[in-house]
């Protein structure tokens, strides 16, 4: 279950932060800063923490 979790974290996290900014642009908070930075930074860390599961999974 833990490897599971491990092998799609990265991707779910892109997937809560587009989705939070989708929701922030929807209700009308693009003037708040706090939660546009929290949507790209929960993007930006799920981005590398898939690079990073991608590159420790090769064989090469």
């Amino acid at each position: 279950m833990k490897q599971l979790i491990n092998t799609y974290l990265g991707v779910a996290l892109v997937f809560t932060g587009a989705l939070l900014l989708i929701v922030s642009y929807l209700a009308g908070f693009t003037n708040n800063n706090l939660v546009l930075l929290t949507g790209l930074i929960i993007i930006i860390l799920g981005a590398v923490l898939h690079v990073r599961h991608q590159k420790k999974g090769e064989k090469y």
